[in-house]
């Protein structure tokens, strides 16, 4: 569902340049995501920010939406960093 997420979002865009950047940079990052635990607070939390991303974009505020996406993938890489080194 994470991946339809961001998916939907680039589709949204009508770039047909970034959906492929997203989809691809999706199938790696699934890769890395499927190594480490899935923790339910990790899952929870992620959900809070897609939220925090959704309701910023149908708001039509872009630069929360840009503040929240950011502060998703800087959480994400995060993430992986401390688990995978």
């Amino acid at each position: 569902m994470d991946s339809r997420f961001h998916l939907a979002i680039a589709e949204m865009s009508g770039s047909p340049s970034l959906y492929a950047s997203i989809e691809s940079t999706r199938l790696r990052l699934n890769e890395l995501l499927n190594a480490i635990p899935l923790l339910q607070p990790n899952i929870e939390h992620s959900e809070r920010q897609h939220r925090a991303i959704l309701t910023a974009i149908l708001t039509g505020d872009a630069p929360a939406a840009h503040r929240e996406m950011e502060q998703h993938v800087t959480g994400t890489a995060s993430l992986l960093r401390g688990f995978l080194g």
